[in-house]
């Protein structure tokens, strides 16, 4: 395992999958296209899949030649090995527990034999965590998207070729930052965020460093570099895609 104190995902993915130029990458959970932007830019042609069309209709204005599509990770709208590689960026733990196997089957299958499918998951441990978990503790979702990595392993569909934990640091101006972050990750918190807003708020002062760029929050993360051995089987037939 390579353990890193800090590290930007981006720069990580780009060492991992070099050269981006001209790679196929697929973006599941893309949200509104950060992750598909910084790809594009380094040369990937770069898909992207997520269920809340509000959310790709953002994404296609930052990412115009992006390939976007509307769905679930349990049922990719994609060829067989039609991509490089497929991205989890925080996104497996979003899925139905009982999915997360189904959903990185998937993954295999769009990038074929020998191709990557990693996974970026947070951990249920640093000040960011401890700040979000007073509207939303993923504690258990989490771990489950770690147990369906290992059953992945086990049943050969990916294998681990490497491991690598690194810490994430964001900075926020104020308070009231961090909370506008924590709803833009996912708006249904909305409601429980604005219940919980004067502990929440407290809780952040308490937990977050100082600096003279603002207010500093500590997100550690475990990134899984998978591969689809050349033996594994496609866990679908491509006659059910377009």
């Amino acid at each position: 395992m390579w353990m890193l104190p800090a590290g930007d995902t981006v720069e990580i993915l780009g060492g991992l999958l070099a050269p981006l130029q001209g790679r196929r990458i697929l973006d599941i959970g893309c949200g509104r296209g950060n992750l598909l932007q910084a790809l594009a830019e380094r040369g990937a042609s770069v898909a992207g899949l997520d269920p809340d069309e509000a959310m790709l209709e953002v994404a296609q204005t930052l990412v115009p030649n992006a390939a976007l599509k509307q769905g679930c990770a349990q049922l990719l709208p994609f060829g067989d090995a039609s991509m490089h590689a497929a991205i989890f960026l925080n996104s497996l733990h979003h899925i139905p527990v009982p999915d997360m196997l189904l959903a990185l089957e998937e993954a295999a299958r769009v990038v074929g034999k020998g191709g990557s499918v990693i996974v970026v998951e947070s951990l249920s441990e640093g000040s960011f965590f401890d700040a979000l978990r007073l509207i939303e503790d993923e504690t258990e979702v989490r771990q489950a998207a770690q147990d369906a990595i290992v059953r992945a392993r086990r049943r050969g569909i990916v294998s681990e070729i490497r491991r690598i934990e690194y810490d994430r640091i964001e900075t926020f101006r104020d308070a009231e930052a961090f909370l506008e972050r924590a709803v833009v990750i996912d708006p249904s918190r909305e409601e429980r965020a604005q219940a919980a807003r004067s502990k929440l708020l407290a809780r952040f002062e308490a937990l977050s460093d100082h600096d003279k760029g603002g207010y500093v929050l500590h997100q550690p993360l475990r990134l899984h570099h998978l591969k689809v051995p050349f033996e594994a089987k496609p866990a679908r037939t491509s006659a059910m895609y377009g």
